[in-house]
């Protein structure tokens, strides 16, 4: 009788259960079936020896070890479609997978998770934008020598305005002279560190701009308010008494040929004080050298920082600015510059919205289609402009800090 019901609990009855009855099974009896005749067993046997209630509780504590074991398997079956023996996934299906290749995987679910891709920042050379901006510059250059050909014709035959500084010096006429050539060394100079930057094309495309920016605001500043010749020893061209199409033209001419300087002779037209060119040329070089080389370059930093300060104290020596031009030149060149390379380093600020107040900027429009292609902050490395020496320094890798 014990035989016969120890069948029934296993194969599941008359029915046959999963695998039938003892005879017809299809495979040896598992743990879970042994599990379920012992504890048939324990509750038809209870008034059995202590020995026998012993091995009911051995079994009862074989049955939930091999139950906790099996809560720990993986969910996958070894017969997934999408999985073979190996581990591999099959049908091109990408992703993770069950690796039962190994006794000792221990049902792990691999979930492989790739590196992130980091795109590196593009700056893209943009010639044909390059030269959009040098003729933005051009253009403001030769509106800002139409003005003072016309501001000529306005300078008020008064005393020198009271100065605190150029009433406190003695007038040196050879320092105009020594403050123009400190602005061509400066300015070739700067030259040079841009021809040898690695982005040369961006980088003469901001100054363009920022330099037309500076011109056409002198433009306006000196016309509108016409102030009397700072140095009474100054040669100043005679007044023509009129004003028309083909005089502002010869002038334009005349101070282009010499490029705005007193030095060749070829400036000889006053009434241009608010804000000081010379104080602008001297500044801007200073920033851009100190902006786009490394900053272990301290040195040549402190250089041209020492070449603007000599050149703006020459300028007022010679009475060639009043003070508040050079004041106002040094805020105003600082002020583009800093606002310029605050909205290029910064994405967020190239995009149009409401609590973006520099797009209210009227030259906002011009900068952002110049540098909307841009994408970071312009890195400080240099190579030749020439091709040959170019191939040999890929080779060599500099320092960029």
């Amino acid at each position: 009788m014990e035989k016969i019901a120890l069948v029934m609990v296993l194969g599941g009855g008359g029915d046959g259960g999963r695998y039938g009855s003892v005879g017809e099974s299809e495979g040896p009896v598992t743990d879970t079936q042994h599990c379920a005749a012992g504890t048939s067993r324990s509750g038809t046997s209870r008034s059995g020896t202590s020995s026998s209630a012993s091995s009911v509780v051995d079994e009862s504590d074989h049955c939930h070890m091999n139950h906790d074991v099996y809560q720990r398997q993986p969910l996958l079956a070894n017969h997934d479609p999408y999985i073979n023996t190996n581990g591999v996934i099959k049908d091109g299906v990408s992703g993770g997978f069950y690796d039962n290749s190994s006794s000792t995987s221990n049902g792990m679910v691999k979930i492989p998770i790739p590196a992130p891709h980091r795109e590196a920042p593009r700056f893209p050379k943009e010639k044909f934008k390059t030269f959009l901006a040098f003729l933005f510059l051009l253009s403001n250059w030769i509106f800002t020598t139409a003005s003072l050909a016309l501001t000529h014709e306005k300078v008020p035959d008064y005393k020198p305005l009271p100065d605190v500084t150029l009433d406190a010096i003695t007038v040196q006429e050879w320092g105009l002279n020594v403050s123009e050539i400190i602005i061509i060394i400066s300015v070739y100079l700067c030259v040079m560190v841009i021809i040898f930057h690695k982005h040369r094309w961006i980088l003469f495309r901001r100054i363009f701009l920022m330099m037309g920016l500076l011109y056409f605001y002198r433009s306006i500043t000196m016309y509108v308010t016409v102030l009397p010749v700072a140095n009474p020893n100054y040669y100043c061209s005679p007044k023509a008494n009129y004003t028309g199409p083909l005089l502002v033209a010869k002038r334009v001419i005349q101070l282009l040929s010499g490029f705005g300087l007193s030095i060749n002779g070829q400036h000889t037209f006053c009434g241009d004080y608010i804000y000081s060119g010379h104080t602008v040329c001297l500044v801007l070089a200073y920033l851009v050298v100190r902006e786009y080389t490394p900053r272990r370059w301290w040195l040549l930093h402190w250089c041209f920082a020492l070449l603007a300060v000599t050149g703006v104290v020459m300028v007022l020596i010679a009475r060639g600015h009043y003070t508040v031009d050079c004041l106002i030149g040094y805020y105003i060149t600082t002020r583009i510059f800093y606002t310029y390379h605050t909205l290029a380093n910064n994405a967020v600020l190239k995009e149009s919205g409401s609590n973006n107040f520099f797009e209210r900027l009227w030259w906002y429009p011009l900068f952002s289609r110049f540098e909307r292609n841009v994408q970071g902050v312009v890195p400080r490395h240099y190579e030749s402009p020439l091709p040959w020496p170019r191939r040999w320094s890929s080779k060599n890798p500099q320092r960029t800090s």
